[in-house]
């Protein structure tokens, strides 16, 4: 009995399979176990997809896998969406994934603390690898969108503060390209070599959960960590947080704290420097006061020269007078013995006496100049000592008064350089006001969504626009492109 159906070769059978499941089945999203996940030197990723009952082999090329802002492993439940075909040569059917999702808020944080205690575990967060904040950034780096009240509220508080030269890189801040953004911020900044930032923000605005995914992404931690400027994480509120607060040197609660903590109060800086040339004044001031009391003391304690000659004179009278009256006593004595004895001999007696006399009077006399040329060296010794003495304390004031000098106008140097620089400072920023350029004939172009418009393909016909010049500004309606 012959059967009237049609014969297929099993090419031909695979082939009808293949149509008949793509046609029923085109672009699909489905949600499964990551099991059995390898990354091929390609780039292109292999996986399969398991609930209780089935499992489903699934292929992500090189082009789609690069959008994946996540870190795939097995036991991650996942949300993928694509393209249900088959495999003719093993007769089995997969995925083409397009897209991969985080499925749940409960996966997400557990592959978040997963990535947190490895990163950890490799030293990314320990403190000793924290820099220290410069204490007075002369540039500052921010990377952030340049659109939104961000990067305006940063810099209206680092103008408040302490006006200091900023710039701006461009990045995405939400989105599967955040990520790879801010990476290139970062090495930007740290590759220059003309006005490099000596400080860095990474600043956002709040959002949520999944919002902020990007800013815990495994490479930007990475090279958040290898940067030799030292970063600011400012991202979302102070209740947010991801992985590149852990890595930073330091966390901001917003991006208007980030701001406060990279600058200083010009204010409390100046009455600081105040307070500094007040205290070096007082210290100077102090140190010659001590110096000249002492210098008083030592004068003081010295005796006056002339008084110590003249007590030297008084003592050399005082001893001829003793001389001269033991030599009268002594002759007085000698006249009565030869009038008593009233002996022959008197004039031989009275001979030898006058020698004998004017023999002690020669010893006297001898006597009497020693003690005066010793006394005359010690006056001498004592007058010079003096003289150097005076001339010590006169040489040490003439120099303490050269170091106040010195060292006076050395502060008023400091601080008219400072005054300057400050001032240098103020005049830049007011100059690249751009109500300085709209001054010159340039408008500021704005759409009806109030966001900027620098180029006519982000305009269309009959769209409304706003055209702010220096003194005002202008509605109007795109009539031609």
């Amino acid at each position: 009995m012959k059967i009237n159906i049609p014969e297929l070769s099993v090419s031909e059978f695979s082939k009808a399979i293949k149509n008949l499941v793509e046609d029923a089945f085109g672009y699909i999203r489905i949600r499964g176990e990551i099991t059995g996940f390898k990354k091929a030197t390609s780039g292109h990723l292999y996986f399969n997809l398991k609930d209780n009952d089935a499992t489903l082999t699934a292929v992500c090329f090189r082009g789609s896998a690069m959008g994946i802002n996540f870190e795939m492993a097995d036991g991650l439940q996942v949300c993928v969406s694509g393209k249900i075909t088959t495999y003719e040569g093993r007769s089995n059917y997969q995925i083409i994934v397009e897209k991969v999702e985080i499925a749940g808020i409960g996966a997400i944080l557990e592959m978040l603390e997963k990535r947190k205690q490895k990163l950890a575990s490799e030293g990314l967060f320990d403190a000793t690898y924290k820099k220290p904040l410069p204490f007075f950034p002369k540039i500052i780096g921010v990377i952030t969108s340049p659109t939104g009240a961000v990067i305006e509220d940063i810099k209206h508080r680092i103008s408040q503060r302490c006006p200091t030269k900023i710039l701006l890189f461009e990045a995405t801040v939400q989105g599967e390209r955040a990520a790879k953004d801010v990476c290139e911020g970062i090495k930007y900044f740290n590759n220059m070599r003309i006005n490099r930032p000596d400080l860095i923000i990474i600043a956002r605005g709040g959002g949520s959960f999944e919002d902020l995914l990007p800013f815990s992404d495994e490479e930007l931690v990475r090279t958040a960590f290898k940067s030799n400027i030292p970063i600011i994480s400012a991202i979302g509120h102070e209740t947010d947080n991801c992985l590149l607060d852990l890595v930073a040197d330091v966390r901001a609660p917003t991006p208007t704290g980030a701001a406060e903590i990279a600058t200083v109060l010009l204010s409390d800086l100046k009455n600081k420097v105040k307070d500094y040339s007040q205290n070096i004044e007082d210290l100077v001031l102090k140190y010659v006061n001590e110096n000249s009391r002492k210098l008083s003391d030592l004068k003081r304690f010295l005796t006056d020269p002339k008084v110590i000659i003249e007590n030297y004179l008084q003592k050399v009278e005082q001893y001829f007078s003793k001389t001269e009256l033991l030599v009268k006593n002594y002759f007085s004595l000698q006249s009565a013995k030869i009038k008593a004895v009233n002996l022959i001999t008197a004039q031989n007696i009275l001979q030898n006496y006058n020698l004998k006399l004017s023999q002690n009077q020669q010893k006297i006399k001898i006597i009497v100049d020693n003690i005066i040329a010793k006394n005359q060296q010690y006056l001498d010794s004592l007058k010079i000592s003096s003289q150097v003495i005076e001339q010590k304390i006169n040489f040490n004031q003439q120099h303490l008064n050269n170091n106040f000098i010195q060292l006076s106008n050395k502060i008023k140097s400091y601080f008219y350089f400072q005054e300057n620089h400050f001032a240098g400072i103020v005049k830049a920023l007011q100059a690249n006001h751009y109500k300085n350029i709209l001054q010159r004939g340039f408008a500021f172009v704005r759409n009806d969504q109030n966001q900027v418009v620098n180029s006519v393909n982000k305009l269309h016909l009959e769209q409304n626009i706003t055209l702010e010049l220096f003194d005002g500004e202008i509605k109007a309606q795109v009539k031609k492109i």
